[in-house]
C-alpha cells in the first residue's frame, strides 16, 4: 500500500462552477423555476445528479428528473469551453511523478463531462484512475468513491490525501479514512475546516498545502 493523491474535479481541479450555474440557470427557466448562489452551493455543489434532480423536482418521476439533469449536463458542455487547471496543479503532479505518488481523479461528475474537461486540459494521462461516483453503488458522500479510487491506485489512507471543495466530497475522503485539503472555492477557510479538513488552501501554489502533502505522503 502506498501514498496516493485523489482530486476532485468541479471547483478542484478546475474552475467550472459558473459554468454549471449557467446551465442550472437556462434549463430550470424551461421548467419556470430559478436558482441563486445560495441554492446552488446548499443543493448543487457536490451533490450526485439523482440528488440534484430529486430537490427540483420530487414531485417528477425518477426517470424525468434523470432525463432532466442529462439534458443540463448536455448544456454545460455546450458552455463551458476551453479550461485551464486551477494554479499550481500541474506543479504537484510534477512533484508526485518524481516521488512515485499515483494520482487519481474522484468525481460526482458525469464521465462524459470529466473527459472534456479533463482532455481539454491536457490532464487525462497525467490520471491513473478516473472514477465517477454514479457509475458505482454509492456517490459522495458516501466513502466508496474515495474508497475506489484508493484501491484502483493500490493506496493507503493513512498516507493519502484527498482535495475537495465541498462537504459532501470532503465527507467522503473523511470517511475513507483519508487525509483532506479542503478548497475555498464554494466555502471559507472556516466552513471548511468545520467539515473536518486538515486546512484550507485556495489553490495549489499553498505553501500550507504543499507541506501538508509532504507530510501526509511520507516525503516531508
Amino acid at each position: 500500500m502506498i501514498a496516493t493523491l485523489l482530486f476532485d474535479l468541479d471547483g478542484t481541479l478546475v474552475e467550472t462552477d459558473w459554468a454549471h450555474f449557467k446551465a442550472f440557470e437556462r434549463v430550470l427557466a424551461e421548467y419556470g423555476k430559478t436558482i441563486d448562489d445560495s441554492i446552488f452551493k446548499a443543493h448543487v455543489v457536490g451533490r450526485s445528479n439523482i440528488e440534484i434532480g430529486a430537490y427540483f423536482f420530487p414531485d417528477r418521476p425518477a426517470l424525468e428528473q434523470a432525463a432532466i439533469c442529462d439534458h443540463k449536463e448536455a448544456v454545460y458542455r455546450e458552455i463551458v469551453g476551453d479550461i485551464e487547471p486551477v494554479p499550481g496543479v500541474v506543479a504537484l503532479l510534477d512533484w508526485a511523478d518524481v516521488n512515485g505518488i499515483p494520482c487519481g481523479v474522484v468525481t460526482n461528475a458525469p464521465r462524459a463531462n470529466a473527459m472534456q474537461i479533463l482532455d481539454g486540459t491536457g490532464l487525462t494521462k497525467r490520471f491513473g484512475t478516473i472514477i465517477c461516483a454514479h457509475e458505482l453503488p454509492h456517490a459522495k458522500p458516501h466513502p466508496l468513491p474515495y474508497q475506489q479510487g484508493m484501491a484502483d491506485l493500490g493506496g493507503a489512507p493513512g498516507l493519502s490525501v484527498a482535495f475537495e471543495d465541498s462537504p459532501s466530497g470532503m465527507r467522503s475522503a473523511l470517511g475513507a479514512g483519508m487525509g483532506v485539503v479542503g478548497m475555498t472555492t464554494n466555502l471559507s477557510a472556516a466552513e471548511v475546516l468545520a467539515v473536518g479538513a486538515a486546512l484550507a488552501a485556495h489553490d495549489f501554489t499553498d505553501p500550507a498545502l504543499l507541506a501538508f502533502v509532504a507530510r501526509r505522503t511520507g516525503r516531508g
